[in-house]
């Protein structure tokens, strides 16, 4: 059975024989460890064993290495550079989608992530203030609740520039929808 990615590939890796409750916490552990290290030699140190552990479960190679690619173009481009992409590569099917919109939904998920990464590191810091940073709980309940207030915040704020409805659509993309 093929995943959603269609990547799928059955091994007899140690990965493979994990059960997915192993494998989610161990995705969330690795992840909540990223964000908590700080010096350079302990991030290195995850990321080569994040490689390895890659490595060890024989990914197909063209997605894996498309990955690579993106994550290398988005780390060596600045937002502005990628944003004027965006918007120039839409202009062609400008009467369907609003480039521009495209690309400010496009800033927005790239923008969510920092935002994400700094709520979680601000309530790290309050947990261990409180003597409760060993507390999962101290530190990823504020965080969700945080971060659905920014969400809430941030839907407000595209609400008010007429982003967030397809009423506030202009009148040319509305009929360019409905006659699909």
């Amino acid at each position: 059975m093929t995943s959603l990615l269609g990547i799928y590939r059955p091994r007899n890796t140690p990965m493979h024989l994990a059960p997915a409750w192993f494998k989610a916490l161990l995705l969330l552990a690795v992840a909540i460890v990223a964000v908590l290290l700080t010096d350079p030699v302990n991030s290195a140190l995850v990321m080569g064993a994040c490689v390895m552990l890659l490595i060890s479960t024989g990914p197909p190679l063209k997605p894996t290495v498309m990955v690579a690619l993106a994550l290398a173009v988005t780390s060596s481009t600045r937002m502005e550079e990628m944003l004027n992409l965006i918007s120039r590569g839409l202009r062609p099917l400008r009467r369907i989608v609003p480039p521009e919109t495209i690309g400010l939904m496009f800033a927005l998920m790239l923008r969510v992530i920092p935002e994400v990464v700094r709520i979680l590191s601000e309530s790290r810091d309050a947990a261990r203030a409180r003597g409760m940073d060993r507390s999962p709980r101290a530190i990823l309940v504020p965080t969700a609740t945080r971060t659905v207030g920014f969400a809430l915040q941030l839907g407000q704020a595209l609400h008010a520039r007429g982003i967030a409805e397809e009423g506030d659509a202009p009148a040319k993309y509305r009929r360019a929808r409905r006659s699909r």
